[in-house]
């Protein structure tokens, strides 16, 4: 009963879709790294040169390298999108401001993930940028709606 109740805000379903849609493209991301380094037989750690009878190799591989940081973006900003994105729906935003934020982040990342990958520049910074200024947008509109 308290999910229903929680989820009947519209501002609240439209954050929870949203950061599923996050977490979904961050755990897909870390699967693109694990299939690359299984393609490629580049792995992280010696037992899994063993595991696959294999020597262990002291070179990293480029495009391992290139997924393990669109990876890691994913986790550096889908947490504060998340956690900020919850307290934005919170203090019942319009609803332009709903979707230019719930909506556009999640596109932000999904392009941030295959400008990266093809080294796309300026394109990555661009869209890197839609998800940090939305993302700082929500903080700054939350203080001050929290402040008065």
């Amino acid at each position: 009963m308290l999910l229903e109740e929680f989820l009947s805000n519209a501002a609240i379903k439209a954050w929870a879709l949203s950061s599923i849609v996050v977490a979904l493209k961050t755990l897909a991301t870390g699967m693109l790294v694990s299939s690359i380094r299984i393609r490629k037989n580049v792995f992280s750690s010696p037992e899994d040169y063993e595991l696959q009878k294999l020597e262990p190799q002291t070179a990293t591989d480029d495009q391992v390298e290139r997924a393990r940081r669109v990876h890691l973006n994913d986790l550096e900003a889908g947490l504060p999108f998340v956690l900020v994105g919850l307290i934005y729906a919170l203090t019942q935003p319009s609803t332009l401001g709903l979707w230019i934020c719930f909506a556009g982040f999640p596109i932000g990342r999904i392009l941030h993930l295959v400008a990266y990958m093809k080294g796309l520049m300026p394109h990555r910074t661009a869209v890197w940028s839609i998800g940090f200024g939305i993302t700082v947008w929500m903080a700054v509109t939350s203080a001050i709606s929290i402040l008065t």
